[in-house]
């Protein structure tokens, strides 16, 4: 019994200093049908290319609040509006529509899965019937997925 204990220990700490370094890694992928290459992070990859989740509550996009469009991290399509997001307290973010036309849905055992409609990237997972808006839908999107690019305004302007 104290051997098994000993070796989840061991196994444990073994996985947390792999996380670490590969948290330093850079990965090269390619653009949607282009071949521009662009860099993700270790955790960024394993998101969008492994079809991974990042923990949640942890997410740089989870608390944006202001006016623009999430695009995808890899290309750079537009996949969510500002104003179709919404707190979900679910600890990531959660979007009530999305821009259909650059996004694919496809079953993922019991869920469905979102991606990018252009590179193939994974955002999350989109769930449906669950009361948190009128329209019934919750993406539920990884921030390392997204970028958020702010809206110009006048307001914006620095030449004023």
């Amino acid at each position: 019994m104290k051997k098994n204990i000993l070796i989840i220990i061991i196994t444990i700490i073994s996985l947390i200093s792999c996380d670490k370094e590969d948290d330093e890694k850079i990965y090269s992928v390619c653009e949607g049908d282009t071949n521009t290459k662009k860099e993700l992070s270790a955790k960024e990859y394993h998101v969008l290319i492994n079809k991974g989740t990042e923990s949640p509550f942890s997410g740089a996009l989870l608390d944006i609040k202001e006016d623009g469009v999430y695009v995808c991290k890899i290309c750079s399509t537009p996949l969510f509006h500002s104003e179709a997001k919404f707190d979900s307290g679910t600890g990531w973010p959660s979007f009530d529509d999305a821009i259909k036309e650059n996004i694919k849905l496809v079953k993922d055992g019991h869920r469905i899965e979102v991606i990018c409609a252009n590179c193939g990237g994974h955002m999350g997972h989109v769930f449906y019937n669950e009361g948190f808006t009128e329209k019934e839908t919750r993406y539920c999107i990884n921030s390392v997925s997204l970028n958020f690019v702010k809206k110009f305004t006048n307001e914006n302007d620095t030449n004023k």
